[in-house]
């Protein structure tokens, strides 16, 4: 009885539908052609239908030697060993890194990984991320800096591109401020000051004879400051002595040996600089614009519980 019933189904479903749309009777249907991936650039590795390509790679790299560089552990020589910047050090890292990330890439997708709430909610987060970068690349892509733009900022602000100050500077120290006017009387009656700054100074410095060598202002850090504006007033001329005025390691007495005025960084030279700042000034007023625009048309809404924030 079952095998009539079956038979009569079979039948109906023929009749209705024909033999080709009855999987166990019509013909397998051709499975859908795999697309080749896109190539963007030099191919260099394969893991499945997974690319590498050159210019990943130089990505890659570039960010790690930037991150080198950045180190302060580090010192020049053992920086320079680090970076992967030799044939050999770049294939090694294409089989242990990339070629590696893209096996478990894969792995992780037999097991249906990308599936995971959490690593869908990451993914999410991501694309968010790099769509609001885009955004902001395709807001900005157009704006430029004109040459009267550059030549602009540099007539007006020529003050800026000027290399500081230098000078030679000798310095006596002594414990209380007693002290320092009986060397500044000595100095008044002839005392050289290098021999005095042997003799009575506190300071390191005493044993060079106060010699400070070529500073500028700040070398000496924030401490100094009082130092610093006395030092390079310009009212103190070559040869001439200040002091005693308090410091940071007592009463100082100090004579300028030397002035190097600071050099005039030329147009030329300082023109990439003020192009960077001015391209930076200008798309970031864009973005501000473009984003006050969206806000200011409703079709976006925000909200923000601040009460949540903890």
């Amino acid at each position: 009885m079952k095998r009539e019933i079956f038979i009569f189904i079979l039948c109906s479903l023929l009749l209705v539908y024909g033999c080709e749309k009855i999987p166990f009777f019509g013909k397998e249907k051709p499975k859908p052609e795999v697309q080749p991936p896109i190539v963007r650039g030099t191919v260099i590795a394969k893991v499945d239908d997974l690319l590498i390509t050159l210019e990943e790679l130089n990505l890659h790299l570039d960010v790690f030697n930037a991150s080198i560089d950045l180190r302060e552990d580090l010192s020049a020589e053992e920086k320079k060993v680090a970076k992967i910047d030799t044939h050999e050090k770049k294939v090694s890292y294409v089989k242990e890194i990339l070629i590696r990330q893209r096996v478990l890439y894969q792995a992780a997708l037999d097991r249906g990984l990308d599936h995971k709430e959490e690593i869908v909610e990451i993914l999410e987060r991501d694309k968010i991320a790099i769509l609001a970068r885009e955004m902001q690349n395709e807001i900005i892509k157009n704006i430029d800096v004109s040459s009267t733009e550059i030549e602009q900022v540099y007539e007006e602000s020529k003050e800026l591109f000027k290399e500081p100050e230098i000078r030679r500077i000798r310095e006596i120290v002594t414990k209380t401020e007693e002290e320092a006017r009986e060397v500044l009387i000595e100095l008044y009656q002839g005392t050289d000051f290098t021999l005095l700054a042997k003799t009575r100074s506190i300071a390191n410095s005493a044993e060079a004879g106060g010699s400070l060598g070529e500073i500028k202002k700040g070398d000496r850090g924030e401490e100094f400051f009082a130092f610093d504006e006395i030092a390079f007033s310009p009212t103190l001329l070559k040869d001439s002595i200040a002091g005693p005025f308090k410091g940071p390691e007592g009463y100082y007495i100090i004579k300028v040996e030397e002035i190097k005025e600071g050099k005039q960084v030329s147009l030329t030279d300082a023109w990439e600089m003020i192009k960077g700042l001015l391209l930076r000034n200008k798309q970031k007023e864009e973005l501000d614009r473009f984003y006050s625009r969206l806000l200011q048309s409703g079709k976006i809404r925000v909200d923000i519980y601040e009460k949540e924030i903890k």
